[in-house]
């Protein structure tokens, strides 16, 4: 009998060791594991080329070459929230980059197949007008290598032209307006590989394919487009890109520039490479990192310090991730090389905000004359106010429908009070 006590003694006292570690972990790194927790993975089996999302229609659209099979070389339509692909349209031979426009108006596309670039109208889900980019006697047509629309001007779009054949490759950048050039072009050789509007009037670029390493400034006007300045080796990586946030280039070897005057790197994010989104309802610069095991994982930085805030090894895909997307409040969204696209959803916000947002429907969606509100609760208030956050007088509100006849043709919030006191905003067009 005394020899049974010890032995379940001893091994009361091995559990308790073992828990006492276990707490001990917890508290070491339960921060962490709690946030990997929230962090919620789901896989759609597509193979894509480009994704951006539309914050208006609350979908992913994206390139689908021919390879993809009977659905191959069109626009997919992807639904964030049930990760299903809801519909393919044609768009033209071998779809790659996209772009759209600040108020989900069109998306454009450059294809590999063809020297043109076409645009895609959202509210009516079809493929409209289609242009040649052009020729050079020596070098041959001209292709897309990058697409940025202006600020505002959902009609005008920067492109950086490049050739299929010869290196370098680069052909300069052209300013389009519903699909005529501006006559000024940046020169060709040497010049914006990859391209981001810093405003209205200006556009900032990388040449990313000599030893140069030049980032540029550049003018737009009537005319066209010219280069300011260029700055030397402050980014030196080839086929480098980078996305532009409020006088910072995040580029996809971790580094950050200061564009507000002579760029100057500010900062590092340790260990991401890969492509990178600015996730602004966090405040968070977020990476689809490939790692050198050939992993992906994604990692979530502070701006500030540079920080890693937390990470995720995605087991579910290999890489290189292509591209990356924020798709809403909490929802990430990135296409691999083998054929994947991943969603990753922050479970952490709020369930009843989400469950409200799901369920307001305010339409058409451009509108002429009405919204009308669909909603599983009374709406008690709408305010109207524009991109400055004025708030318009005179807003005729009336059961489920706003009179928005008044309204000159634009981009517009309209923020709705239910009977709960939830707040929702939703990003309206008028006609």
């Amino acid at each position: 009998m005394l020899f049974f006590y010890i032995c379940a003694k001893i091994k009361t006292l091995k559990r308790d060791i073992m828990l006492k570690k276990l707490l001990l972990l917890n508290l070491l790194f339960g921060c962490s594991i709690f946030t990997f927790a929230q962090l919620q993975k789901n896989v759609l089996n597509l193979a894509t080329n480009d994704l951006v999302y539309d914050s208006v229609s609350n979908k992913i659209y994206a390139t689908v070459p021919s390879a993809n099979g009977a659905n191959g070389n069109s626009i997919a339509v992807i639904n964030p929230n049930t990760y299903q692909l809801e519909n393919t349209i044609f768009i033209g031979s071998e779809p790659t980059v996209l772009a759209i426009s600040d108020d989900g108006q069109y998306i454009y596309t450059g294809f590999s197949g063809s020297s043109t670039v076409r645009r895609f109208n959202v509210a009516t889900q079809t493929a409209s007008i289609q242009f040649s980019l052009g020729t050079d006697n020596s070098t041959g047509s001209y292709y897309v290598e990058d697409i940025e629309v202006m600020p505002g001007q959902p009609t005008t779009i920067a492109i950086a032209r490049k050739n299929n054949g010869y290196s370098p490759r680069h052909e300069g950048v052209a300013i389009y307006d519903n699909a005529v050039m501006r006559p000024t072009t940046t020169p060709d050789h040497t010049g914006s590989n990859r391209i981001e509007f810093t405003g209205p009037n200006t556009l900032i670029g990388y040449n990313n394919e000599s030893t140069e390493y030049g980032i540029r400034k550049l003018s737009v006007n009537s005319l066209g487009v010219t280069n300011l300045n260029v700055t030397q080796s402050v980014l030196s990586n080839f086929y480098l890109d980078f996305i532009y946030k409020d006088n910072y280039m995040y580029s996809f070897d971790g580094k950050v520039v200061d564009v507000s005057a002579t760029p100057f790197v500010i900062g590092q994010f340790t260990n991401a490479t890969g492509p990178v989104v600015y996730d602004s309802y966090y405040n968070r610069v977020c990476f689809a990192s490939f790692e050198s095991n050939g992993t992906i994982t994604f990692k979530r930085y502070n701006p500030n310090t540079f920080l890693l805030f937390d990470s995720l090894v995605i087991t579910q895909a290999t890489g290189p991730v292509k591209n990356i997307i924020t798709c809403g409040n909490g929802c990430y969204a990135f296409n691999t090389s083998d054929n994947k696209v991943v969603f990753l959803k922050d479970s952490t916000l709020g369930t009843p905000e989400i469950v409200a947002n799901n369920n307001i429907n305010v339409y058409p969606n451009p509108a002429t004359d009405f919204l009308y509100i669909q909603s599983d609760f009374k709406i008690l208030n709408v305010t109207i106010s524009d991109l400055n956050g004025r708030t318009l007088k005179n807003v005729e509100f009336d059961e489920n429908k706003v009179n928005i006849n008044h309204l000159q043709s634009g981009i517009y919030l309209a923020q709705l009070v239910d009977i709960n006191g939830k707040v929702v905003t939703k990003k309206i067009i008028k006609k």
